[in-house]
């Protein structure tokens, strides 16, 4: 009886340490927890070409050529929206042109002039990575490629396992819509960050983002 109550303390005394062991393993890991840079090696153009999911991205920016050729050519920073973004765009544009009698439109039809207003928004002439904003507490506005419409972008870092500020790094764009009062900005998060392409950074959006952030609707086509 005494040598199992030894053993059954000598088991436990084990089980405690590997316990504390792991506790201090997992502080230091979700402290320290970074996202591993992806490296592409062609243009930003070449990259959406080379994955799935960027189809629809890739149709509007074949419409807008110069917006393309940024992409291929230019240093540039684009926020890549997949697929789902912009058919929920179009769903959600179409619903209200229902509701006004008006018939559908789809990327294909929609005006140049408008499609580029809003689509260059999300590409700027620089490199924008996660280090970059990092020490911000409120971020910073950057201003898109053509029209010089001004964005802001925070960075964010996730909670993990119990661990505030522990997880995955995040970026949250941000159309403020000219207004400096916040409760008009309209926000959305990134699904991955800083992926390095032979001339830029991608960060990819989060798929529930509406394309234009719901402002397809206001184009009279």
């Amino acid at each position: 009886m005494i040598k199992s109550s030894q053993q059954l303390f000598s088991i436990i005394g084990v089980v405690v340490a590997l316990l504390l062991t792991s506790c201090q393993k997992g502080d230091d890991y979700y402290a320290n927890f970074e996202n591993q840079v992806q490296v592409y090696d062609g243009s930003s153009y070449s990259y959406l070409e080379s994955e799935t999911g960027y189809d629809s991205l890739l149709l509007v920016l074949d419409r807008l050529v110069p917006l393309r050729n940024a992409l291929k050519n230019d240093t540039i920073t684009l926020f890549a929206l997949t697929n789902q973004s912009f058919q929920l765009a179009i769903e959600n544009l179409n619903k209200k042109r229902a509701v006004a009698d008006k018939g559908p439109l789809y990327l294909e039809d929609l005006k140049l002039s408008d499609l580029d207003s809003v689509m260059s928004r999300y590409i700027f002439e620089e490199k924008i990575l996660t280090n970059n904003l990092r020490e911000l507490v409120d971020g910073d506005y950057y201003y898109g490629i053509t029209h010089g419409y001004k964005m802001h972008i925070q960075y964010k870092k996730l909670n993990a396992s119990g661990f505030v500020g522990g997880g995955q790094q995040q970026l949250e764009f941000t159309d403020p819509n000219e207004s400096i009062f916040e409760r008009y900005w309209q926000r959305t998060p990134t699904n991955s960050v800083n992926i390095r392409t032979g001339n830029g950074v991608i960060h990819v959006l989060s798929p529930n983002h509406d394309f234009g952030f719901n402002k397809l609707g206001l184009w009279d086509n």
